[in-house]
């Protein structure tokens, strides 16, 4: 009997391991080790750190309405993102570019073949878009897919600046944002990425790049699995799968809740990320979003806005002696850039605005930082006969570009006329002016091709404050870092409620 019970197994076990490989869409996937659900614990488990449970509490900016990295809209967004994700390099406090998903790289001697070893002992996060549930083993093929997928045309082309020297990147993008009907298009891959293996991948550039690595570094460029985008209703915007410290709890209204990745493969990674839980929340005005933090509602507000700005900071941008002994202010070595376009394209009102622009000068506008615009020239064109009521603006979650719309209004527009904010984020044939905000990381690589013919530029050192009771917060040259390794919250009462 036992002889035959083993036949039967011997006949089993591959249609057994046939149906366990159906579960998936791409070789890919292929867990290459035995299964463990979320809740398994490494045998070893009493050896593993038992750490004392830490919450930080997080103010933000601007609010955060999509996760996947291609959609990220402001710098609060990449805060949150950087946190969930890792891209094959990451930058540290200097903004110089170190491993992240990379185990070993090499150069070629031209400084245009770049052949990238990635770190196969990584696992994405445990969840639902897997057929077990349980995060796979990285693969170069899931670098690969996603570095083609900033080209697709369902996608903002904002990462396709990082990859345009790619050889053969600029006609992908080019064919799959203009060619609509899939069966035209010819081209089928990028021809500067190849996988070589699964953990290798490598690329050719046109031109030689000092900046690629930390090109690769930004948040645009992070990694995720195929299934994340394939297997979620709503793809990466509800459902993030990423490989970093931190995994999505919940988002609702203004509250975004991230836990520290419990899978026991990150056992390794707790005494470098001390912080359990963390809690963003986005609050409507800044008046609000201060008090909250004065009442310690919130540790840490990254990133002040204009009103808080001005309100706590002098003009050399430290603490006024008011609050010297309240809170701990963090200046960066990153920049905020906030800029304004005139939509050249617009004719109706146009003589009007340009006459009033022309009578702005710095000293009327309150935005902290560094301001610079050309003065528009009046012409004997340029006249008032026909003067609007409203002058329209598209819709902005920048607080920057609020301000600096709200001192133009009351500056030059005013009495005759005022701005409006459209309930539209798009710039319409409606819209007089317009802005666009970038940070100082992005913005010299996208300069030539995202922000060319703006009028007037606004330049804000990142200026952050936080209490007394968080521990190993540091400057840093990254617009978009939280640095949370090492950092400790000294707040058991509140930690432990």
């Amino acid at each position: 009997m036992k002889i035959t019970l083993f036949k039967k197994l011997l006949v089993l076990l591959p249609l057994m391991l046939l149906l366990y490989s159906c579960g998936t869409t791409d070789t890919v996937t292929v867990v290459d080790r035995s299964p463990e659900t979320a809740t398994e614990r490494p045998a070893d488990d009493a050896q593993q750190p038992q750490d004392e449970f830490q919450q930080l509490k997080v103010g933000l900016l601007e609010p955060v309405t999509n996760f996947d990295p291609l959609f990220a809209d402001n710098l609060s967004t990449m805060r949150v993102i950087a946190l969930i994700y890792d891209g094959l390099f990451k930058l540290n406090h200097e903004g110089e570019p170190e491993p992240a998903l990379v185990r070993e790289f090499s150069v070629s001697d031209d400084g245009r073949l770049y052949e990238i070893k990635i770190n196969r002992d990584l696992y994405y996060h445990d969840s639902n878009v897997f057929s077990a549930g349980v995060g796979r083993r990285i693969h170069a093929e899931d670098v690969r897919w996603s570095f083609e997928r900033t080209a697709k045309v369902d996608v903002p082309p904002t990462a396709s600046q990082l990859l345009m020297n790619v050889t053969g990147y600029e006609n992908y993008f080019t064919e799959q944002r203009t060619v609509y009907d899939e069966s035209k298009r010819v081209l089928d891959r990028i021809t500067g990425i190849e996988v070589v293996d699964a953990e290798t991948i490598r690329f050719t550039l046109n031109q030689p790049d000092d900046a690629f690595l930390q090109k690769l570094a930004s948040p645009y460029l992070s990694i995720y699995p195929r299934e994340a985008v394939q297997n979620s209703a709503g793809g990466l915007r509800n459902t993030p799968v990423g490989t970093g410290a931190y995994v999505l709890n919940s988002a609702e209204d203004r509250e975004i809740v991230l836990n520290r990745n419990p899978s026991p493969r990150f056992a390794d990674q707790i005494e470098k990320y001390p912080i359990n839980r963390i809690d963003f929340t986005h609050q409507i005005s800044e008046a609000e979003m201060f008090q909250s933090f004065a009442r310690e509602e919130i540790d840490w507000l990254p990133e002040l806005g204009p009103q808080i700005k001005n309100q706590v900071t002098g003009s050399d941008s430290n603490l006024l002696p008011t609050y010297e002994n309240q809170f701990i202010l963090i200046q960066n070595g990153a920049k905020r850039h906030t800029l304004i376009y005139l939509n050249q394209h617009r004719d109706h009102n146009l003589s009007f605005l340009k006459g009033r622009l022309s009578q702005l000068n710095t000293e009327q506008l309150t935005s902290p930082g560094t301001i610079s615009f050309d003065p528009f020239e009046p012409s004997d064109s340029d006249s008032e006969e026909d003067t609007p009521s409203e002058i329209y603006i598209p819709f902005t979650d920048s607080p920057f570009a609020r301000v600096l719309f709200t001192d133009i209004n009351n500056a030059v527009i005013q009495p005759e006329a005022s701005l409006a904010f459209l309930d539209i984020r798009a710039v319409t044939p409606e819209s007089s002016l317009y802005s666009s905000s970038t940070d100082s990381f992005h913005y010299r690589f996208f300069n030539s091709r995202n922000y060319a013919g703006y009028w007037l530029s606004a330049d804000s050192i990142i200026i952050g404050i936080h209490h007394s009771y968080i521990d190993g917060i540091m400057p840093t040259s990254v617009p978009w870092l939280l640095p949370l390794e090492g950092l400790s919250v000294d707040r058991p009462e509140r930690d432990a409620s």
